[in-house]
């Protein structure tokens, strides 16, 4: 079974006329699929280290080939 592996990280970069948040999205793909969870979540803090937004979500999804 082949896995791949996307960190995605949303970030709150203002708001709307209407007072909800606005969102800007960055994935980074081809993650290792066997790194842990908690290489991915101290990767993930280093990479938000170096923006200038604010964050509001981390997700990781992983994706299988049924080959």
């Amino acid at each position: 079974m082949n896995q791949r592996t996307r960190l995605t990280l949303q970030f709150v970069i203002g708001r709307g006329n209407d007072g909800k948040d606005l969102l800007a999205t960055k994935s980074f793909q081809n993650i290792d699929g066997e790194a842990s969870d908690a290489a991915i979540t101290t990767t993930a803090h280093a990479l938000i280290s170096l923006q200038q937004y604010q964050i509001f979500s981390v997700a990781r999804q992983n994706t299988y080939s049924l080959d």
